[in-house]
């Protein structure tokens, strides 16, 4: 956890966060995400504070993430995630597979780990992604701030700096065949058929 910004410290100040950066489209990310969930089981990489429960309606969740921080506090309250780094392990199996606002945290083995997703779901790949990022301000404060508050080290010691901008991602979902691509606010979503 050495090197680790704030931000992924304190899993209440990333919510904070997340909920003051999304603002008025925070409800309308999620609620877009639950309708391409459906009933579906999933499985959320990098699940963070696993906000997606407070708005999943039965659905079997189970997280993975890297963060022991973020793990205990989900563990804390009941939920089903694991402490495991993808970048080393096979992902499980679930019909649905989702990777919210932590791509960037892969690049720029990015399509490896979309590639790994799409082997271990059954049904979908869920990918959303923030496309109007901070950490890529004009603004040098600004976004040297952000970079250092979100800072997640790996165990090979590298921060992810980099942020995917709209062409990237709709590039990307290109490449990838998405069945859906969907602007959120500050994010673009794509839906990816694991057939």
């Amino acid at each position: 956890m050495e090197g680790t910004g704030f931000v992924y410290r304190n899993p209440l100040a990333y919510r904070l966060l997340m909920r003051l950066l999304y603002g008025r489209s925070y409800r309308r990310h999620y609620a877009a995400l639950v309708r391409e969930i459906g009933q579906m089981e999933v499985l959320e990489l990098c699940c963070g504070d696993c906000q997606i429960v407070d708005y999943l309606k039965g659905n079997n969740y189970r997280g993975l993430d890297i963060n022991p921080i973020f793990v205990a506090n989900a563990r804390d309250k009941g939920l089903d995630v694991k402490l495991l780094d993808i970048r080393d392990e096979e992902i499980p199996g679930s019909e649905c597979i989702l990777i919210h606002n932590s791509l960037y945290q892969f690049y720029p083995d990015h399509v490896e780990l979309i590639n790994k997703a799409l082997v271990s779901a059954s049904k979908k790949v869920l990918i959303s992604e923030p496309v109007i990022n901070l950490a890529s301000s004009q603004n040098r404060m600004i976004a040297f701030l952000a970079n250092n508050l979100t800072r997640v080290s790996s165990k090979k010691g590298a921060s992810a700096s980099k942020r995917f901008n709209r062409d990237e991602m709709e590039t990307l979902f290109e490449h990838f065949n998405a069945e859906k691509v969907e602007f959120l606010g500050r994010n673009l979503m794509g839906v990816l058929s694991a057939s």
